[in-house]
């Protein structure tokens, strides 16, 4: 089984990708639509849970739920596969985690993206040409820094990121009553693309792909799915207090975005130099 440690990296992942700018302030709008009452209906239901609008978000998190554990399992099936070369595709997953982190963070769409970027490339390459000062060795554990800054630069000048922000839904045109209803909106939406869920669906399937069962895989995406959903779930049960809630937390998106890209970040760090399971072993 999964460590739990990987667990609970992968329900922050979820939990993360619900409180981010692009998802949080759309959850009224999903609830509204899959359970067929408006928002501003259900915002006046004072304190009373409106079971209805809960079974139809069950069943939409369900629906996204199937398709994201189904892919973590295709992830880790793919990985098995290239088991020969997998130390190599495990450093390239973690150079992609790390630009899916600072994608998040929005460093690529800063004034001053190219001032970051040539920053990052420049110490990349002063720490690796320290590492070669020290130890002799053109290929010492380092040399992965300057790769970084490298495709951090061409991530940008390709226009590569302008992708992950663009919006890409999925959309059902006419939505079959009640809760079979909700579960195909579910698939639909983790079938669907946000600028946010993107980069951090991208890393934990990134990861999934490096475990050894596609047991653990399953179980990594599930917990994501959890993170999620669970929220969304709770946030059905008290679609009043949500709007308070969102009141709130809309002070906090940037520094979400920052936080969460970072987080990215120092997990790509840890899979790049095999840290994540050593400390995996010491914490369960």
């Amino acid at each position: 089984m999964v460590e739990s440690v990987s667990i609970g990296a992968a329900f922050l992942a979820g939990v993360v990708a619900f409180l981010s700018p692009c998802v949080l302030p759309i959850i009224p709008g999903y609830i509204a639509y899959i359970s067929g009452v408006s928002a501003q209906t259900a915002s006046q239901t004072e304190n009373r849970i409106d079971w209805s609008i809960v079974y139809s978000a069950v069943a939409f998190v369900i629906g996204f739920s199937l398709v994201f554990t189904a892919l973590g399992a295709a992830s880790t099936f793919i990985g098995q596969l290239l088991q020969e070369y997998k130390y190599i595709i495990s450093k390239i997953a973690a150079v992609l985690v790390i630009l899916l982190g600072v994608h998040f963070t929005g460093v690529f769409q800063s004034e001053k993206a190219k001032l970051w970027l040539y920053a990052i490339f420049g110490i990349s390459v002063i720490i690796y040409g320290a590492g070669i000062a020290f130890t002799g060795n053109f290929l010492n554990d380092l040399v992965l820094l300057p790769v970084i800054g490298i495709a951090l630069l061409i991530f940008y000048y390709s226009g590569l990121y302008k992708i992950l922000y663009r919006q890409k839904t999925t959309e059902v045109k006419k939505k079959p009553p009640g809760i079979i209803g909700a579960f195909i909106v579910g698939v639909a939406f983790a079938f669907g693309w946000t600028p946010c869920i993107g980069p951090v669906l991208g890393a934990i399937l990134l990861y999934a792909s490096q475990q050894e069962t596609v047991v653990q895989g399953v179980a990594l995406l599930f917990a994501f799915s959890m993170g999620l959903g669970i929220p969304f779930i709770l946030t059905a049960m008290a679609i009043n207090q949500f709007f308070r809630f969102f009141n709130f937390m809309r002070k906090y998106f940037l520094i979400i975005e920052i936080t969460g890209g970072l987080l990215l970040i120092f997990v790509g760090i840890l899979l790049l130099t095999g840290s994540l399971e050593k400390i995996s072993a010491v914490l369960t």
